[in-house]
């Protein structure tokens, strides 16, 4: 075996770990319609050993971004605070971080979302 056939059993080691196929190759080649040995291969040909071993505290970092965003988006957070300027990051910031570990732990996100979108309404009427 040479050394490029070992550093890819490495990195195929890396990738067939429970949490990889949970959360990154499985789910990733599902969207985007390929086969998670295409998507595997794809990811092999991009990252080195060391980025493939910390990829995943850097995607479940970015997740609670995402969470944070979608948030955003849903809460209209944007229009409200940005636009109309009729609440602050001081105010809202707090609620998302909140609903966005609720999220996280596994509460729904359509249940969070309403609580976040009562908590919102609640400031603003008592502004």
């Amino acid at each position: 075996m040479n050394s490029d056939e070992k550093l890819k059993l490495l990195k195929q080691r890396v990738l067939h770990s429970f949490k990889w196929e949970e959360i990154i190759s499985h789910p990733f080649a599902e969207e985007f319609g390929v086969s998670v040995e295409e998507f595997e291969d794809i990811l092999m040909n991009h990252l080195d050993m060391s980025e493939l071993e910390n990829l995943l505290s850097t995607l479940e970092t970015a997740n609670h971004d995402k969470i944070l965003r979608q948030l955003d988006l849903d809460l209209r957070i944007y229009w409200l605070g940005d636009v109309l300027k009729i609440i602050s990051p001081k105010e809202y910031n707090p609620i998302k971080e909140k609903l966005a570990e609720d999220i996280k732990n596994g509460r729904d996100y359509e249940e969070c979302l309403q609580e976040g979108r009562d908590e919102i309404i609640s400031i603003l009427k008592n502004h």
